[in-house]
This record gives structure tokens, sequence and C-alpha cells, in this order.
């Protein structure tokens, strides 16, 4: 069964399609990206990108990540200022709306259906070599059934808004497709939408990487707060997969945890076995009002034929105490061409 993966951005297509883009782009360049996601016992969630550049700083992106279809296009008007509008499109299952977790099990009775459109447009703007700054506002209408007749109420409108993201990075080099680096990077976004009501959302994030020898390691941490959110604009957390996104919370399936403040520490090892096979342990903890959380992950890892290929099991709690729900079960394979 396929998933909406909006949450994986951020949890979804965004942040997958720029460690895709981690190799820088030339002049008329196209590039293909195509990966798989899977989560037992059930989610797959599939990633297909196409992106094209040329030497007249004209950009565009196409994808399909879960069940939502996106588009962008932007032109650089200066060597550090690029306006940009994208779309996306989410027909079924839009945040999740058929996986909603209750004490930690998958409540089909629970679950509601979604359909979302928005847009954003605005500018990019390269503050410094290392700090980019974007500007934009937004448009969200989310079409959503078998809720609460007041949240059904406040979301029979569109809501119109702005947003504003604002990404560091000083690293020394990057591997993995983007998920994996040596240095440190940060990002901080901020939204706030009105319509029928006003609700807003505020995120950080962190993480750092360091090499020594055979053995990589990594640190991330991120907070989340909202203001009138409910089941439909949550901060969705969850998943294991080894992707750089800061939703992601290894031991816990995707989209697990439905929260409107919350705070994610997490920490890896990964060691090189031989030639690029590495075996690699993540651990990771949330605090959110009346929730506490650690899980860990175990996970292997290589480079088969120009693919990227990740596989490994999770489970909620500590590894020696694996109580608290059943253990994940998690692969992803991603592969890029890149063309002239």
């Amino acid at each position: 069964m396929r998933a909406d993966a909006r949450a994986l951005p951020a949890i979804g297509a965004m942040a997958i399609v720029a460690a895709a883009f981690a190799a820088p782009a030339h002049a008329d360049t196209r590039l293909w990206l195509a990966g798989v996601n899977y989560e037992s016992a059930q989610l797959v969630v599939p990633v297909i990108v196409v992106r094209s550049t040329d030497d007249r700083g004209h950009e565009w992106n196409a994808s399909l990540t879960g069940w939502t279809l996106g588009a962008d296009w932007s032109v650089a008007r200066t060597p550090r200022r690029r306006w940009r509008v994208e779309i996306s499109v989410t027909p079924v299952n839009a945040n999740s709306s058929n996986y909603v977790y209750v004490d930690g099990r998958r409540d089909p009775a629970a679950a509601f259906s979604a359909a979302s459109f928005d847009g954003a447009g605005g500018i990019e703007i390269a503050h410094t070599r290392r700090w980019t700054g974007r500007y934009r506002g937004v448009f969200l209408y989310e079409r959503v059934g078998d809720v609460p007749p007041h949240v059904a109420q406040s979301w029979r409108r569109p809501f119109v808004g702005a947003e504003t993201v604002h990404s560091y990075s000083r690293v020394r080099s990057e591997s993995r497709l983007g998920s994996r680096w040596e240095g440190v990077k940060a990002e901080g976004s901020a939204q706030i939408y009105t319509g029928t009501r006003t609700w807003s959302r505020v995120r950080g994030s962190a993480g750092a990487g360091a090499r020594a020898g055979p053995l990589f390691l990594s640190g991330r941490a991120a907070a989340f707060r909202g203001q009138s959110l409910d089941t439909v604009s949550a901060f969705l957390i969850g998943g294991s997969w080894d992707v750089a996104v800061p939703n992601l919370l290894a031991g816990y399936r995707y989209a697990e945890f439905r929260v409107e403040r919350a705070a994610t520490v997490g920490a890896g090892a990964d060691f090189r076995i031989h030639g690029a096979w590495e075996v690699g342990v993540r651990g990771a903890h949330l605090n959110a009002p009346g929730l506490s959380r650690r899980g860990t992950a175990v996970q292997l890892m290589t480079i088969w034929k120009g693919a990227v290929v990740d596989a490994g099991v999770a489970w909620p709690g500590g590894a020696k105490d694996r109580g608290h729900g059943p253990a994940v079960v998690f692969a992803t394979v991603t592969a890029v061409v890149i063309g002239r």
C-alpha cells in the first residue's frame, strides 16, 4: 500500500529531492532519480524525480513521491537571487491520513480521508556563501472526511499565508546522495496560514558528521512547535529510513506520532566493513507533551551498480528493551542518472 510522503520535506519529496541534487548541476543538465522506500508490513513509497537546468539559469523539477505529484519552476535573476514557483497535488492519503497510530498500533478506525493542493511562490536569496533564505507566499487547500465536525468545518475553505526557510551549510564533503556529510548543516522554517482560522508551524534542525578512518559518526537534533494545529496539520514524526529528514525517528513507523510540539535528538555510527559495504547503528529520542520515546536501528548499507541500498531493522525502545511495539523492517534503494 502506498502512502503520502509529503512530510518525509518535510517528510516528503522535498528532502529526498534535495539529497538527490547534492551533486552540482551544470548547464543544460537533466537528472533522473528513481527510488523506493519500504517499511514493514505494507508501506511502500516510490520516488521518481526529473530535474532540468540550462545555462540561462532556468530550472524545473517534476516528482512523484508516494501519492504526491509535485512540480516547480525557477529562474535566476542574479547570481544570488532566484524566483521560484511550486505546486503539489495529493489526490488521496494526504498527511498520511490512512496511517494513523494509537498507542503504537495502526488504528484503521482513526484513519480519515484527505486530498490536498498546495502552491508557493517567492524568492530565494543566497545571503552568504553558506546561508540561503527563502521567502514566499503559500496557498493550501485540503479536502478532508471522516474527521470530527469541528475539524471538517475548519478545512472547508482554502488557506493562504507566508513561509520563510533559512539554511546554513558548512560541509567538507557529502555522500550517499546527501544523507551524510562531514561538517555542519542547519535549517529553520516558519509558516503561518489564515482562512477559517489562523495556525502556524515553526521548525528548526541541525546535523553534524565526522569521519575517523573506517568509522563515520553523526548526530542530529530538531525542534517543532505549532499553534492551533489539528490531526490534519500536525507535525508527523516517525520513520527509520536513513534519509536526512528532521521528522524521521529511528525505531518507529513513518508518521507514527502526530504532535503540536516536540523535540528529537539522534546519533549514528557507520563502520566500513569492506569496499562499499557498511554496517550502521542509529539511536533516537523523542520528547513531546505527555510523550517520551526512544528507538534503535541497525542497518546494512552499500552501493550496488550505482544505486544506494540500505536495509535494516529498528525497535521502539533501546536495543535491550523491545517491549514497546513490533520491530520495523525497512529498506531504501535510490539511483541517480545525470545526462546532458
